[in-house]
C-alpha cells in the first residue's frame, strides 16, 4: 500500500513537457512530506562505496570469502538476511574487500532498490557486497538514519522516482536525491536521539533473536553427538526391500546426506522414536479456495470478527511472525489454538514452525500449513519439537523428505519419516528455554542515555519469543515517533535522564 504518494493538484508546464506530454494522473505521483524540516540522503553522507559484479564464474560451492547480494537486503530484518542464495561463495581472487564493519548500512540501488541493512559484529571481513549494493558513510547519527531508511517513507519516493518499463528496476544515485525528514522543535537533537535509541534498540534485539535461534541449533548438535554411541557411518543404496516399503522414489531419503543424519539418531544414545510414537497428532489448515471456502477477504490489520490467518511465509526460520494478516470469511473455519504448532509444509516456506505461546483469538491456518498438537505434552516439550524442527530444516531433511519441485511439500503422511531422538526431560526444557523465557517486567522506564544498555542487558535473560514481543512494541513505537516527525508535528520524549 503506497501510503504517502499524493497526485498533485496541479502541474506546471515543465512537469508535463518532462513526462512526454501524457495527461495520465499516475505519472504525476509523488510523496509529499508535510513537514518543513527535510534533508536529502545524499546532504546526509561523507561518502558512498559501491560494490562489484564479478560474474558467476566466480562463483563457487564452497570458499573463504563471499559475496553479499542484493537478495540478502530484506523489508522484514534491519540485519544482513544470510539464508538462500543470497550470499554466495566466491572464488577468492575475484574479492575485492569493501572492509565492512559493525554498524556500515548496505542499501540496494538494483532489484529490490531501496531496502537496506546494517552489519553487526566483525565477523564480515571476508564478504565483498555485489555492484547492486552501496556501502553508506553517514555524517550524522547512523541509526536516525538507517531509522528513516527503513520506513516505508523512503522506499515509495525512490519507487515513484524510478523509470517505469524495465524488467529489474536501478534506482542507480536516484537515492541520493530521497528526503529525511526532521524533528522540527526545539528540542529536535534530543527526539533526533530518541529516534536513534529506538533504531538501536530493534537491531540489538534482532541480533539477539538470531544469537538465540544459533545457540538453539548448536545445543541440539551438541547433544546429538555428545550422546552418540552408535558406529562411524557407512552409506549403502536402499535396499528392494526399502524400497518397496517406502513406495516412493521422488525423494531425497535415500540419499548421503539423510542416511547420514538418520544413522546419526538412530545411534543416539537414548534412541530414536517418531511423532506417531510420541503421540503428536495432526490436523491440516483448512483449503482457502474459493471453489471450497467461498470467497474470503484479507486485510494486514485487525478487523472484528475475522480470523487472524497464520501462513508459513510470514513466519520466519526462528519462529517468529514477519509479517501478520487478517481473513473474512463467512464461513466456520478449523481454528487453532494456545499449544499448537504451526509447520509450513508447502513451497519455500516448508519447515518454518511457530508455537502459540499465547492464547490466540479467532486464528486459522491455510492448507499449505499443519497444526501440530502434542496431548498431555507441556509448552516446554511442544518448543522443544519447534525447535527441533528448526534444526531439521537447518540440515536439510525437511527438504529430503519432502517431495516436488518449486519448493516442494512435506505432506503430514510423510512426517513418520523424520527421524526424531528421545532427548531427555531436562535437555528439552534446556533448549526450550532459549525460545521461550520470561522476564519480569522493568520496574520503571530507563532514561534515554541509558536506554540501549537497558535493552542490551535485558536481552540476555529474554527467550526468543520474549525479544520478538518486545521487538515488535519497539517497532510501534518508533513508528508513531516517526509519523509524528513526517507529518510535522512535536514529538514528547517520554525518558528522562
Amino acid at each position: 500500500i503506497m501510503q504517502y504518494l499524493r497526485v498533485p493538484r496541479t502541474i506546471t508546464s515543465v512537469d508535463l513537457v518532462a513526462r512526454g506530454l501524457s495527461w495520465s494522473p499516475s505519472m504525476y505521483r509523488r510523496v509529499e512530506i508535510p513537514s518543513t524540516k527535510t534533508k536529502t540522503v545524499g546532504s546526509l553522507l561523507d561518502g558512498w562505496d559501491k560494490g562489484s559484479d564479478p560474474g558467476s564464474f566466480y562463483y563457487l560451492p564452497s570458499s573463504t570469502h563471499y559475496l553479499i547480494r542484493t537478495k540478502a537486503l530484506q523489508d522484514h530484518s534491519t540485519l544482513i538476511y544470510p539464508k538462500g542464495d543470497a550470499i554466495t561463495a566466491l572464488n577468492p581472487r575475484a574479492f575485492e574487500s569493501p572492509n565492512l564493519s559493525d554498524g556500515d548500512i548496505l542499501l540496494s540501488k538494483d532489484s529490490n532498490i531501496g531496502e537496506c541493512a546494517m552489519v553487526d559484529g566483525e565477523r564480515w571481513k571476508n564478504y565483498a557486497i555485489s555492484g547492486g549494493v552501496v556501502r553508506l558513510r553517514p555524517k550524522i547519527d547512523r541509526f536516525y538514519l538507517f531509522a528513516f531508511l527503513k520506513h516505508q517513507l523512503f522506499r515509495e519516493e525512490l519507487y515513484s522516482m524510478v523509470p517505469r518499463g524495465a524488467t529489474i528496476a536501478h534506482a542507480n544515485t536516484l537515492w541520493l536525491d530521497c528526503k529525511i525528514p526532521f524533528p522540527n522543535q526545539p528540542d529536535s537533537a534530543r527526539v533526533e536521539d530518541y529516534v536513534s535509541a529506538l533504531m538501536e534498540a530493534i537491531v540489538e534485539k534482532e541480533r539477539a533473536i538470531r544469537d538465540r535461534n544459533n545457540a538453539i541449533l548448536q545445543a541440539i548438535d551438541i547433544e546429538l553427538a555428545d550422546a552418540n554411541a552408535g558406529s562411524g557411518f557407512v552409506y549403502s543404496h536402499p535396499s528392494r526391500n526399502e524400497v518397496a516399503g517406502a513406495l516412493r522414489f521422488d525423494t531425497g531419503l535415500y540419499c548421503r546426506g539423510f542416511r547420514a543424519f538418520k544413522h546419526r539418531v538412530d545411534s543416539y544414545r537414548h534412541g530414536p522414536t517418531t511423532l506417531a510414537a510420541m503421540g503428536v497428532r495432526s490436523r491440516r489448515g483448512p483449503n482457502l479456495a474459493v471453489s471450497v471456502s467461498g470467497r474470503s477477504l484479507y486485510a494486514e490489520t485487525y478487523k472484528a470478527g475475522w480470523y487472524e490467518l497464520i501462513r508459513a511465509v510470514n513466519v520466519s526460520e526462528y519462529g517468529t511472525f514477519v509479517r501478520r494478516e487478517w481473513l473474512g470469511n463467512r464461513r466456520k473455519l478449523m481454528t487453532v489454538s494456545r499449544g499448537d504448532l504451526i509447520l509450513g509444509c508447502e513451497g519455500f516456506g516448508k519447515g518454518r514452525s511457530i508455537v502459540l505461546i499465547d492464547a490466540p483469538g479467532r486464528t486459522t491456518t491455510n492448507f499449505h500449513a499443519t497444526a501440530l498438537y502434542w496431548p498431555g505434552a507441556t509448552i516446554e516439550q511442544v518448543i522443544w519439537l519447534r525447535c527441533y524442527f528448526a534444526f531439521l530444516r537447518e540440515q536439510g531433511v525437511i527438504d529430503w523428505v519432502g517431495v516436488g519441485g518449486s519448493g516442494g511439500h512435506m505432506s503430514p503422511e510423510y512426517f513418520e519419516y523424520l527421524p526424531i531422538p528421545r532427548f531427555p526431560e531436562d535437555v528439552q526444557l534446556r533448549i526450550a528455554a532459549l525460545y521461550h523465557s520470561p522476564a519480569s517486567a522493568a520496574p520503571k522506564p530507563p532514561g534515554l542515555s541509558k536506554f540501549v544498555e537497558y535493552h542490551r542487558t535485558r536481552n540476555a535473560a529474554l527467550g526468543i519469543w520474549q525479544l520478538d514481543r518486545e521487538l515488535k512494541g519497539l517497532q510501534a513505537e518508533l513508528a508513531d515517533v516517526q509519523e509524528l516527525i513526517i507529518q510535522g508535528k512535536t514529538v514528547k520524549v517520554p525518558l528522562q535522564d
